[in-house]
């Protein structure tokens, strides 16, 4: 009889959950600390070069994201949009998401999944994603319609403040850090790159009721290598390139 009503209460569970497709404005910023400011004025002598380069690190596009999940993994992938902008800056510096341009996390494994080109072929690439000791702070703000808890966390150097939404009971995330007690409908976070504070900033702007529960295939025919074997690969790849450019090459 207890299996019974465990059993309906489970079926009863699965058919209220909701399943949504949330739009996210992806926000990079840089915010340059004082000894961020001393070496660029000690790299750049001419006034008009260290406001480009200040510019080129201040000014860093918005990036587009659809994010859905399922009752066991999560999906982020990027919305290309062309920026018709005359005034746009090719040497402007880029900094993403850690979770990349197009991922589906599992959450049991605790790893992400992508695909990257290496050779002109399409290979399966996977890193870490990190469970995070979320506190709630006691504040509360609507986010779409729905009410949301703010918690902070910390993962080593990097700080982490999360708006989630306790009604829907999913504790994923658009990127890697999750562990809340609902699904993040805003996440920030920040660390330290090259003295600079580096702030990521995903922000909803739009969502929409799915019918059913979406499906994330992973291509297993492709090769799977780490995020760390892959980088090695490219290292090595380099290395040939570069052995291959000074054959013949007159050293003395």
């Amino acid at each position: 009889m207890k299996k019974l009503i465990v059993l309906i209460i489970l079926i009863s569970s699965f058919a209220n959950a909701q399943f949504y497709e949330i739009d996210f404005e992806v926000q990079p910023q840089i915010r340059l600390t004082a000894k961020a400011y001393e070496a660029i004025n000690n790299h750049y002598k001419d006034k008009k070069d260290r406001e480009k380069a200040i510019e080129s690190i201040e000014k860093i596009d918005t990036l587009f994201y659809k994010f859905s999940y399922n009752n066991e993994l999560s999906q982020s992938a990027i919305i290309e949009k062309i920026d018709n902008s005359q005034n746009y800056n090719d040497d402007r510096i880029q900094i993403s998401p850690k979770i990349g341009g197009k991922s589906y996390v599992n959450y049991k494994e605790m790893l992400f999944y992508t695909e990257k080109d290496f050779n002109d072929k399409a290979i399966n690439v996977y890193d870490s994603v990190y469970k995070i000791n979320f506190v709630d702070t006691g504040k509360t703000k609507t986010i779409l319609g729905i009410e949301t808890k703010e918690a902070k966390g910390k993962y080593k150097d990097v700080d982490i403040s999360a708006w989630y939404a306790p009604s829907i009971p999913y504790n994923y995330s658009p990127d890697i850090y999750y562990g809340t007690k609902g699904l993040i409908l805003e996440l920030h976070y920040m660390y330290i790159l090259n003295e600079a504070e580096v702030l990521i900033s995903w922000i909803s702007t739009k969502k929409k009721e799915l019918k059913k529960e979406p499906i994330f295939k992973n291509n297993k025919i492709l090769q799977t290598v780490s995020l760390s074997e892959l980088t090695e690969m490219y290292n090595k790849n380099a290395e040939n390139f570069k052995e291959i450019m000074n054959q013949g090459v007159d050293k003395k």
